[in-house]
């Protein structure tokens, strides 16, 4: 036996350790443990394996393990490991390794972003073109009515020089004579909401001055004439709100009843028409006048 392997066994046996004992703490077997000691190194798997194995042992019995691993390389003649080749061996490994790679948190936002823009750009243009359905249907069913072409180009309030004269005539005819025509009959019915006021309520009127609100929820076609002017003749719509101040009366005409909401010095006065349909009002100074009352 050369120096390597009776060093070790003499460092193990003046320290009274047994060859089990390494065994049992190391868990190499006891056919390696002999064969380092009796430098039988091709009984040794060879490479890394024997180095680890003079580690272990030297650990064990309580030598220097560098200095072991050292005096090993030597009776086995083995060459000491190149630290160039380590560096390449450890380089190679790490350009192996895939780096990281973070999450496009901006690149995402951005798409966000857009997307959102893209959404709420799409839902305005949808309600846009339901603004203009809207209007075009009160526009057509305006123009439509004979009853809106009267009131908005005749005579809605008292002391308009352009009343005309058929009008005239039905107010003067009398109640029981019959229409000469069903034209004569439905204009008779379509403009009687707005005949100009009698002496009783024009002089009710002259109390004092009031205010009409109208406030559409949709497109609408209104008409208003306020103490003998016309204030408002067009297409209202949100949020749009009007107010009419007279002392006198006001007149208001919409085609579109069911969405436009009316109030008189503050309080809400109900339309009975509908959607697109024709509703006329006339108000003096202590509210609005029955169709009776405004005949």
């Amino acid at each position: 036996m050369g120096s390597f392997g009776e060093h070790l066994r003499q460092q193990r046996e003046s320290r009274g350790i047994a060859l089990e004992e390494i065994v049992a703490t190391t868990k190499i077997g006891r056919r390696l443990l002999q064969a380092l000691e009796e430098e039988q190194f091709d009984l040794l798997p060879g490479g890394i394996f024997n180095k680890s194995y003079v580690r272990a042992y030297a650990k064990c019995v309580g030598i220097d393990e560098d200095e072991a691993v050292a005096q090993y390389l030597e009776a086995a003649q083995e060459p000491p490991p190149d630290n160039k080749v380590i560096a390449h061996q450890h380089s190679f490994h790490s350009d192996r390794i895939p780096e990281r790679t973070e999450f496009p948190f901006v690149p995402v936002l951005i798409l966000l972003v857009v997307v959102a823009g893209a959404v709420g750009g799409w839902k305005a243009y949808q309600e846009h073109q339901k603004d203009r359905e809207r209007i075009a249907v009160a526009t057509k069913a305006a123009e439509a009515s004979p009853a809106f072409s009267t009131a908005a180009s005749a005579h809605p309030i008292t002391g308009n020089s352009e009343t005309p004269t058929t009008q005239a005539s039905i107010a003067s005819a009398p109640s029981s004579s019959a229409p000469s025509s069903k034209t004569a009959s439905a204009t008779e019915t379509q403009t009687a909401p707005i005949q100009p006021l009698n002496a009783s309520h024009r002089a009710s009127s002259a109390d004092g001055e009031f205010e009409v609100t109208i406030r559409p929820k949709y497109p609408a076609w209104v008409s208003v004439k306020s103490d003998g002017k016309y204030v408002v003749r067009g297409i209202i719509k949100p949020p749009d709100v009007k107010t009419i101040r007279a002392s006198s009366e006001v007149v208001i005409y919409t085609g579109n009843a069911g969405e436009v909401e009316v109030a008189f010095n503050g309080k809400s006065v109900p339309l009975a028409g509908g959607i697109n349909q024709e509703e006329t009002l006339v108000f003096g100074a202590k509210g609005v006048l029955p169709r009776a009352a405004a005949q």
